[in-house]
């Protein structure tokens, strides 16, 4: 009698640990088709950028670019996003795109990037009055849409010359120009295919638009092919980070190896932002995240870009989230990179440096 009561007793905790085992296994490994979107870090940005020869001076203080975290969706992120605001969840299609796949957004995020970096560099040197070379090689095919006709035609990496005979030199260009033409035109392409030129003709397929509204297109994710040159040299490396959001904080950083002067002044200044070459400072996604990881880093002062058009809310979530989480940082809006010199060059006295905690 004591023998089967001892082997109940060895075997009562079984039931219960595969409950767990279950419970567990619904809640982190079932997929649902949304993203996580999380705060990320607040990285120094100093060790990223090199300007060589570097001109004379030092900075006290440091600028900061910040980052989100972008994770699988799962049932235990579903549910805590319903009660904590911490966690956004985004749908899986306006992550990956129409027909895409995660290594394709993140092929994509990181060319974003490199294009977001030279945009970088023309800004900063046109805000320095410094000369800088910028020429244009096309359109390169960073990615195809699956079932779309330029699936038939062209190869991811294929640089894009000309389009109905005209010369396109930017993303931009050729989105622009396909916008004037209708679902099933036929468009004639004159591109590069590793150095071999080539030419094809497509019919315009049925792209998602604006309020339901489809659009033509050819169903690529098109990216602008550049050459950056300057004197002295400037060279980013971000690691696996990835998107355009950095533009602003690298300009800065970018600016401040320039000059003679230390433009942080002995300030931990974090921040985000697209920036294009003429240094218009444009908005992001997941900006409630970023003020976050640069509270707790203890960043002192942060560059928001400013809501200029009615859809804009970058500045207007910044300024709650500051007010929810109890944050002493400086919100500082900016419609472009000059702005935010200016405000940093005004800045009262010279703070010594000290690295956040």
């Amino acid at each position: 009698m004591m023998t089967n009561n001892r082997r109940r007793y060895r075997n009562s905790w079984v039931i219960p640990l595969i409950a767990v085992v279950v419970i567990w296994a619904v809640l982190f490994l079932i997929p649902v088709p949304y993203y996580l979107m999380l705060p990320g870090s607040a990285l120094d940005v100093h060790p990223m950028v090199t300007v060589h020869p570097k001109p004379s001076g030092s900075e006290k203080g440091h600028f900061y670019l910040t980052t989100v975290a972008m994770r699988k969706g799962n049932i235990f992120g579903w549910l805590a996003a319903k009660v904590d605001s911490t966690y956004e969840l985004i749908p899986e299609k306006e992550v990956l795109g129409t027909g895409g796949n995660s290594e394709d957004y993140d092929r994509r995020q990181k060319e974003i990037m490199k294009e977001s970096q030279q945009d970088a560099v023309l800004a900063a040197f046109h805000a320095t009055s410094r000369p800088v070379k910028e020429k244009f090689l096309g359109v390169k095919v960073l990615s195809l849409i699956k079932n779309m006709p330029a699936e038939k035609v062209l190869h991811k990496g294929d640089l894009i010359k000309e389009v109905d005979g005209k010369p396109v030199q930017r993303a931009e260009e050729l989105v622009a120009y396909l916008s004037g033409k209708k679902i099933g035109d036929k468009v004639s392409l004159a591109y590069t295919r590793e150095g071999k030129p080539m030419n094809d003709q497509v019919v315009l397929g049925s792209l998602p638009g604006t309020n339901g509204v489809h659009r033509p297109g050819l169903g690529i994710q098109p990216v602008t092919k550049r050459e950056v040159k300057t004197n002295p040299v400037v060279k980013i490396e971000a690691g696996d980070i990835g998107g355009p959001s950095a533009g602003l904080m690298f300009s800065l950083e970018i600016a401040n190896q320039l000059e003679q002067t230390d433009l942080t002044q002995g300030y931990q200044v974090a921040g985000t932002g697209t920036i294009t070459p003429d240094g218009k400072v444009g908005q992001i996604g997941g900006i409630q995240h970023k003020i976050v990881a640069a509270d707790d880093e203890g960043a002192e002062i942060f560059f928001v870009p400013a809501d200029q058009e009615v859809e804009d809310t970058n500045q207007k979530i910044a300024r709650k989230t500051v007010q929810e989480i109890g944050s002493k940082m400086k919100l500082v809006p900016v419609h472009t990179l000059g702005e935010a010199l200016s405000y940093l060059k005004n800045l009262p006295g010279e703070k010594k440096g000290k690295k956040a905690a």
